[in-house]
C-alpha cells in the first residue's frame, strides 16, 4: 500500500477506519472497524498490494470482476496501440492540458509544503498530464477501478474511500463520462478535497460513444460549471474545438458503414488537416460545439446559484476576475475558451 494512503484510507460504505486482524498494512485483504458494516465481516481484496476499497453493492465494479479488470485494460490498450498512436499523431492538437497541470501544480503547491493530488481514473496517465507524475515535490495518489503500474488505490469514484478534506488537489480527466452519477462524483471530490484545494477535470461534450457500456453522460460547458458548482472557478474553457468534432465524426461515419474501426481511424487521418480549424474558433461559438471542455477550480464553501447558470452562458469567453463567484455567489464566466 502507498505509504501516505496509511493515515487517510477509509470504508467506502460507512466511512470508517479500516484494518486488518493483525497488521493494517501488511498486504492482507482490509475489514472495515464498524461491526455493523457489511465490510467487517466480508473485507476487501487486495490486488498486487493495492487496496480494493469498492462497496460492491452500488458499485457496477463486482468483487469478482476486481482481480481481471487490469489485465482486460491493459491487454484492450495492447490491442489497438498502433492505431492508436496513429489516430492521436495525426488528429490530436496539444490542446490546453499541458499548461492547466502547470497552473494546477502551482495552486495546489501554495496548499502545503508536501501536497497530496489524488487522480480519480489514473490507470492510464492522461493526454498532457505528464508533469503531475514528473513533479518531485508532489505526491501523486492514481485511482482506479482497476489494478496497474500507475494504480495505488483500486476504487469507485461514487464513493472516494479517502478521509474528508485528506488531499490537496484532485485531477480528473475524460472520466466523468464514464461515471453513472457524475455529480454524487463531484460531491465526493469536494469532501475529499482541503480547504481551497484544486479540482482539474476534462470531460467530453461532443464525442461518440468510447469505451463501450461504461460511457454514459456528455456536458455542454454551463452543464459542466454546474457539475462543479460547489467550487470557485479559477479557469475554464474548451479542451479541443469544433474541428475535432468533424474528425470525431468523419471517424465514426466511416466505422459505421463499413462496420470497421480500422476504416473509421484510416478515415479520420485522412481528414487530420480539420482540427487546425480550431485555432480559428473563440468565445462561445466554439463552447458551443467543443469537443470536450475543462474546469479548474477551487473548493469553495458557497455554491453557484440556479439562476447564475444562465448568466454564466451568456458571458462565456470574456474575461472576469477569478473568484468571482466566492464574493457574489454567482456563477463565473471562462476566463478564455481554447
Amino acid at each position: 500500500m502507498h505509504p501516505v494512503l496509511a493515515d487517510i484510507v477509509q470504508c467506502p460504505k460507512c466511512q470508517s477506519a479500516v484494518i486488518t486482524p493483525d497488521d493494517p498494512f501488511d498486504g492482507q485483504a482490509l475489514f472495515c472497524t464498524n461491526p455493523d458494516c457489511t465490510y467487517a465481516r466480508t473485507g476487501f481484496p487486495m490486488v498486487a498490494n493495492a487496496p480494493v476499497l469498492i462497496d460492491f453493492e452500488q458499485s457496477v465494479v463486482s468483487r469478482g470482476a476486481v482481480a481481471d479488470l487490469g489485465h482486460v485494460a491493459e491487454r484492450r490498450r495492447a490491442d489497438n496501440t498502433l492505431a492508436r498512436w496513429l489516430y492521436n499523431f495525426l488528429t490530436r492538437s496539444p490542446g490546453p492540458t499541458a499548461a492547466n497541470a502547470r497552473t494546477f501544480l502551482a495552486e495546489v503547491k501554495k496548499l502545503s509544503n508536501d501536497p497530496v493530488v489524488l487522480v480519480v481514473g489514473g490507470g492510464s496517465i492522461g493526454f498532457g498530464a505528464e508533469a503531475l507524475y514528473n513533479d518531485p515535490d508532489v505526491t501523486v495518489i492514481g485511482s482506479d477501478i482497476y489494478r496497474n503500474g500507475n494504480t495505488d488505490l483500486v476504487a469507485d469514484g461514487h464513493r472516494i474511500p479517502l478521509a474528508d478534506k485528506s488531499v490537496h488537489g484532485v485531477w480528473i480527466q475524460a472520466v466523468l463520462e464514464h461515471v453513472l452519477e457524475p455529480h454524487r462524483v463531484a460531491r465526493e471530490i469536494h469532501r475529499v478535497l482541503a480547504e481551497r484545494g484544486l479540482v482539474y477535470a476534462e470531460t467530453p461534450f461532443m464525442q461518440q460513444v468510447h469505451e463501450g457500456a461504461h460511457d454514459f453522460s456528455r456536458f455542454t460547458a454551463s452543464g459542466h460549471r454546474w457539475l462543479f458548482r460547489g467550487f470557485d472557478q479559477i479557469d475554464a474553457g474548451v479542451t479541443r474545438g469544433p474541428g475535432t468534432v468533424m474528425i470525431w465524426s468523419i471517424r465514426h461515419l466511416v466505422r459505421a458503414i463499413f462496420r470497421s474501426n480500422k476504416a473509421g481511424t484510416a478515415a479520420a487521418m485522412a481528414f487530420f488537416w480539420l482540427r487546425y480549424l480550431d485555432y480559428l474558433a473563440d468565445g462561445r461559438y466554439v463552447a458551443d460545439s467543443a469537443s470536450g471542455v475543462f474546469f479548474l477550480g477551487r473548493r469553495s464553501r458557497r455554491a453557484v446559484g440556479h439562476g447564475d447558470i444562465i448568466a454564466y452562458y451568456e458571458n462565456l469567453g470574456q474575461p472576469v476576475e477569478a473568484d468571482r463567484a466566492s464574493h457574489h455567489g454567482g456563477a463565473l464566466s471562462p476566463q478564455h475558451s481554447r
